[in-house]
């Protein structure tokens, strides 16, 4: 029974044995998994740091030929742009001169147009006066001659009408002078057929 208290407490102290060297193993492990974590930790951000150092050389190398690529074309924009404002102001200048000469020309036309305008307007007037005298003559003695025809027609129309006028008075009397003739006469004969009835009634009344 010793035997068997000395084997179960052999057995109890190896098992805590075991379980405490279980307990530094596991400690152990939990101690090599930290520092290899702070390791690889460390590692990845050494490895992180080198990589964004490189990353940051790579985006400022590119950047800065970014920079020089859009500075030249900057550059060339405004070398552009500012060839076509010189351009557009030479124009300018030019279209400028050229409206400045077309204004002094169409000045000088203007005033030489003017003047031949003038010089055409006074013979045209005196040209006209001239036709106009002469038309006014003309047409004058056209009225001249219509008046004459007219007051030769209208003198003509009064003694026909004054002509006329007595004839049919003439007339009138004649035919009035007629009429009273021949009813006088035949006054006369119906006075004779009434005596000549008379005395056939006279007579028949006799018999």
């Amino acid at each position: 029974r010793f035997v068997e208290t000395m084997k179960l407490i052999a057995c109890i102290t190896f098992h805590l044995i075991r379980l405490e060297e279980q307990k530094h193993e596991a400690a152990a492990v939990t101690v090599q998994r930290h520092w290899r974590r702070a390791k690889i930790r460390a590692d990845h951000k050494s490895m992180c740091d080198g990589a964004i150092m490189i990353q940051r050389t790579v985006r400022m190398f590119v950047q800065s030929k970014r920079f020089a690529l859009r500075v030249r074309s900057v550059v060339k924009i405004q070398s552009v742009f500012r060839g076509a404002l010189c351009r557009k102001e030479a124009e300018r200048r030019a279209v400028s001169a050229i409206v400045l000469q077309r204004t002094w020309r169409m000045q000088c036309c203007r005033s030489l147009f003017l003047k031949k305008k003038r010089c055409a307007l006074k013979a045209q007037a005196l040209f006209r006066a001239y036709a106009c005298v002469r038309q006014y003559h003309a047409m004058r003695e056209g009225v001249i001659c219509i008046q004459r025809l007219y007051r030769s027609h209208v003198e003509k129309q009064r003694h026909h009408a004054k002509r006329d006028s007595a004839a049919i008075v003439m007339q009138c009397a004649i035919r009035g002078y007629i009429a009273r003739e021949r009813f006088v006469e035949t006054m006369k004969l119906l006075k004779l057929i009434t005596i000549e009835e008379q005395k056939h009634e006279a007579a028949a009344v006799t018999v």
